[in-house]
Formats: structure tokens, sequence, C-alpha cells
């Protein structure tokens, strides 16, 4: 029997201890069960995702006579430091790596690389087990179709990749045991579970590679291996699921009886704890419906709208359909209603987008308490935006950024710099922008001082950031001074991508919330006065903004007496009542048996929708409560 050994290294974030189960390779080895010839003259030896040591994993490997890699963007370069390592131990051994990361064009892939003996495009089920076959002999190898085969040092591509058209015909990697012994290999680690309902994406947007390694078909798995499946995670205790989807919600119906059927499954067994998932591009109310459900089970905390841009011109550049701006303001108003908090992930400087179109879409979401995650371009390897003509068309400069730390491999990734409409000196700029005004934002720094400035002295929110970041990098005693020139060197340097890297974000939180509080928040009325120097409910403004982001567990409520109703009316719920108006602020716990810091405290109820404030006020006339939304 020949020894198979398959590795999806997971990806791995600064002071996280979430795994992914290796569910991509877990399928590729699931199916290639099921094929002729395999479980005859093979066995799966091991099957890993948590990077360890090079010459430590390939000790685990006895006599290797396969080894299969997946790679993306956060493992490529731990992939081919562990292929090397054993191919020199093992030479005989045949070296596969498949997955996103393996690009289409590999003309010249071996040259650098001979330790690699074939690389898989697209979809790997069929190409994998085509391969296996092929070393028993029971084909040719050029005659497997979706893979490049290294002729020494020479590539030779066989024919295009073929895809599953039956999805039940792949076993699950779940109910098969595939991954039963990794918690226990892996003591201490939280294990995401990948579920995977369907397969393809009919979108073809020019920054990923999705629509197209799966030629915009989407397939679907059988609904009674879904729920097995949730059957399995339940029982196994594990808190978290990742669904892979493109789209999920794209099948209304059925995706909403996915949606029960994970809601029965915590009733049943109290996991999964917690539900992520990419929501269908085009979202509706429907997809809200089906979060609400999820939030009412506690397994949903917010909504996820991913956007990628607000300019109607970088989605034509991007061939992206978005919502209509009524339709999304109905989803976002319908999720306020149900009580969820509304995200959105935007990408930094696609071609079209301008300092203008970006900052102006940026502040415009914020207004409207949309929490912004927003990332600059990386370039994948087999997207549309990788093609030269593309990049000539938008002036496209890119470099190779540090992403990914480890003290075993660093790993890189070819990112956007510039563009026709935004150079590389802006688009610089533009990122530390972005990193700064999102923090100060989504951390409960500035929201209402930004949305008093604009409702009252009419100040666009996009001037009050640009302005705050400037005496930033200028004023030497400014609390955030010595991060933002950090930032700024690393964008300058092309460093490494800090958006993905994130290695200061924490950090730079627990100070300005902090230890330097008093000089952060100090800094914001200095900007402020700039905007409206002579309006005496400015400090009172301060006053709540700072006192509503204090949310020490051991100080849950806080009193306060201001002159006027400056909460309720810079978040647009009452005209200004300028009369004494006193506040009781009213925080939540944190959850039993955790002691956290106060940034991990901030942060985890922040996404969680739990440090939402609860702040009543009493003038002469009333008393009225309000729900600050975090």
């Amino acid at each position: 029997m020949k020894n198979v050994y398959m590795a999806q290294m997971s990806l791995e974030l600064p002071g996280s201890n979430y795994y992914y189960f290796p569910y991509s390779v877990g399928v590729v080895w699931a199916y290639a069960t099921t094929q002729e010839g395999i479980l005859e003259n093979y066995k799966l030896g091991g099957i890993y995702s948590v990077k360890e040591p090079i010459n430590e994993l390939v000790d685990k490997m006895v006599d290797p006579a396969v080894v299969g890699l997946s790679s993306y963007v956060w493992n490529v370069a731990y992939n081919e430091a562990l292929a090397k390592a054993i191919k020199a131990r093992y030479p005989e051994c045949k070296m596969i790596i498949g997955g996103a990361e393996t690009p289409n064009k590999s003309e010249n892939f071996f040259t650098d690389k001979p330790y690699i003996d074939y690389l898989i495009h697209q979809e790997g089920e069929i190409s994998f087990s085509g391969l296996l076959q092929s070393f028993i002999g029971m084909k040719e190898d050029d005659t497997v179709p979706g893979i490049s085969i290294n002729k020494n040092g020479k590539t030779l591509m066989t024919g295009p990749s073929q895809r599953i058209m039956d999805l039940s015909a792949v076993p699950s990697p779940y109910i098969m045991g595939l991954f039963d012994h990794l918690p226990t290999m892996y003591p201490g680690k939280i294990w995401n579970a990948v579920l995977e309902t369907n397969r393809g994406c009919p979108f073809m947007c020019t920054f990923c590679d999705w629509g197209g390694t799966t030629f915009s078909k989407v397939k679907k798995f059988g609904l009674e291996r879904i729920e097995e499946e949730l059957e399995w995670i339940g029982q196994k205790g594990l808190e978290l699921v990742t669904n892979t989807d493109a789209n999920f919600g794209i099948f209304k119906d059925r995706d909403m009886v996915i949606t029960e059927m994970l809601i029965r499954t915590k009733k049943k067994y109290g996991f999964p704890v917690l539900f992520d998932t990419n929501w269908s591009k085009n979202a509706t109310v429907q997809l809200v419906d089906m979060a609400v459900k999820l939030m009412e089970a506690d397994m949903m905390r917010r909504f996820t709208m991913a956007l990628q841009s607000t300019n109607p011109e970088v989605l034509k550049h991007i061939k992206r359909v978005n919502l209509k701006e009524e339709a999304m303001t109905k989803v976002a108003e319908t999720a306020f209603k149900e009580g969820m908090s509304v995200n959105t992930e935007l990408i930094i400087g696609l071609p079209g987008e301008t300092w203008e179109s970006w900052t102006t879409g940026l502040c415009d979401l914020l207004s409207r308490d949309i929490i912004v995650e927003a990332y600059p371009v990386t370039i994948l390897q087999n997207s549309e935006m990788n093609d030269q003509a593309y990049k000539d068309k938008h002036g496209i400069k890119q470099a190779t950024l540090k992403s990914y730390f480890s003290n075993i491999v660093d790993e890189y990734q070819e990112t956007l710099t510039g563009t026709k409409d935004l150079p590389e000196a802006q688009m610089k700029k533009l990122w530390l922008w972005t990193w700064y005004t999102s923090m100060m934002d989504s951390n409960g720094f500035t929201q209402i001082v930004t949305r008093y400035l604009n409702k009252r002295h009419g100040m666009p929110f996009e001037k009050f950031y640009e302005r705050l970041l400037e005496y930033g990098l200028a004023t030497e005693d400014c609390a955030a001074h010595k991060w933002l020139k950090k930032w700024q060197a690393y964008g300058e340097k092309l460093q490494f991508n800090m958006f993905l890297a994130g290695i200061t974000y924490w950090p730079v939180i627990e100070d300005l919330g902090v230890t330097n509080r008093a000089q952060a928040f100090h800094d914001i009325l200095t900007v402020a006065k700039e905007f409206a120097p002579n309006d005496p409910l400015l400090q009172d403004v301060m006053i709540i903004q700072e006192r509503q982001q204090t949310i020490f567990a051991h100080d849950p409520v806080t009193e306060i007496s201001l002159g006027a109703n400056v909460f309720e009316y810079s978040l647009g719920k009452e005209q200004l009542h300028i009369q004494p108006t006193h506040y009781s602020i009213h925080r939540a716990y944190p959850p039993k048996g955790m002691d956290p810091t106060w940034t991990e405290w901030m942060n985890s109820t922040r996404k969680n929708k739990k440090w939402q404030a609860t702040v009543s006020y009493k003038t002469e006339e009333e008393t009225t409560l309000f729900l600050e939304k975090g």
C-alpha cells in the first residue's frame, strides 16, 4: 500500500487560537476513495492543517508516496518550503499542489520549483484521482485533465479541468471521520468547521477567481448530506461553522431550510455556537430574515453586505453588480430594526476609484452606522485583474508585500499599489486614512462627535477624518502620533500589508482607549473645535462620546449631566433642545467567566453586538431610553 499525505494549512492570525478543518483536501481524498483502484493501492497516512516546524512535520510522514497540498494566500510559501523538504528526504515522492493560488498560467512554474511534480488547476477531485490512478499504471498522467506536469523543468499542460456535475458523488470528509483526529492531535485549539452547501459563483468579479474556477455554474450538495454534517458538528461540540458558499441565500427557499437546520442542531446539542457566511452579492430583505432567525438563536450577531465599492464606475470596471441604493438602505434599515449590527466589506483602490469617491463612499456608510471592514486589493493568481491587458488598461502597479507573519515561514501577497486613478503615493495615504478612520469610528472614539458636527455645522465626515489624520501625523504629543508614523512607514516602504498582518491594531486601541485615553479624546476635541470653534455644546458632545465608549466591566453605569440632548440630536432621533439633560449610561457585563483586557472586551462585544450602551436621559419634561448602536 502506498501512503498518501494531505495538507491544507489553516489561516493563522496573530493572537488567534482558531483553526479551520482542512476541508478542501478532505473532499479531494473523499472523492478519490470512490474511484477504481484507489483503496486497493493507497491509504491515507495523515491529513494536516496546523503549521508546524517543517522538519517536525516531515518526521511525522512515513514513506510518503504521494503528498497533496492545497494553497491559498496564507500558506503558499509554507507549502513550497514543505514540498522542498519532503522531496529532499523522499526523492521518489510525488509532490502535488492545487488550490486557488495554483497558477493556471504555469509555463515557467517548474523552472524555479523542480521539487514539485504536478499542479492541479481549478476543481481538484477528478484530477487528483486521475493522478493516483496514473501512478499505479491505470492511465498515463498526460491524459489526466486539468493539470500541469513537470517534465524535467519544462511544463506540460493537459486538457481543461473537469467539474463534478453531480456533487452527490463526493462523500463528506466529516462523516468519513477524516478530521476526527485533529482536535486530539492539537489540544487547546478551537476548531472551525467549514460547511459547503453549494459550489460555484455566477458572478465574474475581476478581483476574484471563484466564478472562473467554477465556470460561473453553481452546483448543490444534497440537503440530507448537509444535515448529516451538521449532526456531526453538533455531536463533536464544535463552536464555529464557516459557510464557504460564494453567495449564501442565493437559493432563497433552500437556504432558509439550511438556516433552520442550523438552528435545530444548536437547540439539540448546544452547538454550533456561531455561524458565519458570505451572503449573496445581491442582498435582499429575505436574507435579513435568515440572519434574524440566526440572531434569535444567538448564532449570528451582525449582517454583512459585501459591497467592495460604492462607486458605480468602479463596479463597472470590476464587473460587479451590487444592490441599488434604495435596496441597500432597506436591507440596512431592516437589519437595524431587528436589532442587528450591519457590516460591509470594501476593497481599497480598485480600478476607477479616486480619493474623493473612496473617502466620500466610506464616510457615507459610517454615517449610516454601518461598520466598515476595508482591505487593499490582493491580486490573485487566476483573477482577471492579474491579466497583463487588464493591468495595462487600468494602469495597475503592484508590489509583493509581507502579509502573514510566522516564526516558520512568512507569507507574501501581490498587492495593488496604484492605478491611473490613484497614483501610488495617493494610494499609500489612502491606506493610512482608511485604517485610521474605520478604527476610530467603529471602536467608539468619534461616532457621536462626527454626527453632531455634520448635522449642526454641515461638516463632511471625510473632511473631519482627513484633518484628524493630518493632526495626528504632525503633532508629536498626539496620542496616535507614534502609531500613525509607524503605519505610514510600513506603507511608504511597502514593508507589508498591514491590514492583513494586523500586528498593530490591538495595541493601538489599548493605548488610545486606556493608557493614553485622556490625551486621545483631547486630540479629538482639538480637531473638532477647528470645525466649530464657538460651539459651547461641543464639550458636552465630547463628554458623552468618551463616556459611552468607556465600557469597563467594573464600571457598568455612568451618570452625567449635560446642557442639551446632544446624544439624541447627534443620532438624528430628536431636534436639539438646549436644556439641562441628565444621562445614565448602562453597559453590558462581560460573559460569565470572561476576564478580558479592555481592548479584548471592547472588540468582542462590539463585534458581537453586546457593547451597545443603553442610554437613558431625563429632562424637566420626560425620561427616554435609547439604544446606542455600536
